[in-house]
């Protein structure tokens, strides 16, 4: 009896002792501090910034849809032209009438551009890059840049074929207004994506708030070395009403054409809501009051921001949910192939595009 109680003892610890210390979830045992710590992962951050020197680059005020009484909006070319230079202090400019390239500006405006082709001219006097547009209006709506192409786009394939031949770029024109699916807008972003770059996030203010969501779920399928961008464009039919509560601050050491295109290919650039923007009897109308991205700073897992007239940050991962509030965020915790950043302030927001973060294996 006593060498079976002795046994039975004996058995029992070493069950006690064959158990080890063992976590779920994120967790893991510190054994020096006695402490349950968060078990980091490592990612790769596809920061569309990489190249950006904030310190000497120029942020460049844009918007990128347009119209006139050449086609549905109420003022001529010329007007919308001095508009939005003298008023607006943009630095640049496409005119996207429907189904129809206004241009070149040179028929409307006295000043000579220094460069001239079919898709920019940069005006010295006015120091303003215009940028050849069109709104594809038959289907869904896009805009096309870079090129001359002069017509509605009916036939989807042949119209971004010819964009592509002519080395143009386009992007998807306010997708609220329409029913297609997430499926159908990521078969052409896979298909074409050297020509179609992203989606109107905001247009004409913010008429589709939705867009920011299909914004984010189609990213949410995508590579995140591979992300589409989002914008955000006046759609500016009336200047009392619709100019300068949307614009995007592009990146870029010059005003050129080849500057344009890869502040625009790599995601160089931040977009801006701001809601009363178009209110003309404010002494501030035309200068953007949203808040200035200064700089971008990468430290392992860690995104850090720096800008100016921020009040707050929120962090948004790829279910559109924010996940922080703060000026830097340690993505090593986050379950998302991409994170983004709105800055705020009293008179508006101001979007980054999104960083892509990939698993280290």
């Amino acid at each position: 009896m006593v060498k079976l109680r002795i046994i039975f003892t004996l058995f029992f610890i070493l069950i006690l002792l064959s158990f080890q210390p063992f976590s779920f979830g994120y967790y893991y045992n510190d054994n020096v501090n006695n402490n349950f710590l968060i078990n980091s992962t490592s990612y790769v951050i596809y920061n569309p910034y990489e190249n950006i020197n904030f310190n000497l680059i120029n942020q460049y005020k844009t918007n990128l849809h347009t119209h006139t009484k050449e086609s549905d909006g109420s003022s001529s070319p010329e007007d919308v032209i001095y508009h939005y230079n003298y008023f607006g202090n943009y630095d640049i400019l496409s005119i996207t009438d429907h189904n129809k390239n206004t241009w070149p500006w040179s028929n409307w405006i006295s000043e000579i551009p220094l460069e001239k082709s079919d898709s920019s001219e940069y005006y010295p006097d006015l120091d303003m890059l215009a940028i050849s547009g069109n709104e594809l209006s038959i289907g869904h709506h896009r805009g096309s840049f870079l090129n001359n192409f002069n017509r509605g786009g009916y036939f989807f394939k042949l119209s971004f074929w010819y964009i592509k031949i002519k080395k143009g770029l386009s992007i998807f024109n306010h997708p609220g207004r329409y029913n297609y699916d997430d499926d159908w807008y990521q078969k052409y972003f896979d298909y074409y994506d050297d020509i179609i770059i992203g989606i109107e996030a905001y247009n004409q203010g913010d008429r589709y708030s939705n867009d920011r969501f299909l914004w984010d779920r189609i990213n949410s399928k995508r590579e995140p070395n591979n992300l589409i961008w989002g914008f955000s464009n006046d759609d500016m039919h009336h200047i009392s009403t619709h100019a300068f509560r949307n614009y995007q601050f592009l990146l870029m050491n010059y005003l050129t054409e080849e500057e344009f295109r890869n502040s625009l290919n790599q995601g160089s650039f931040y977009f801006c809501y701001e809601p009363n923007g178009s209110k003309s009897e404010n002494p501030l109308y035309g200068i953007a009051k949203t808040p200035k991205l200064t700089k971008v700073i990468i430290n392992n897992n860690i995104i850090e921001l720096n800008g100016e007239n921020i009040t707050s940050i929120d962090w948004y991962d790829n279910n559109s949910h924010i996940i922080s509030n703060s000026y830097s965020i340690d993505v090593s915790t986050i379950d998302s192939n991409f994170v983004r950043a709105v800055l705020k302030n009293e008179y508006g927001f101001s979007y980054t595009q999104p960083f892509g973060l990939d698993k280290s294996l």
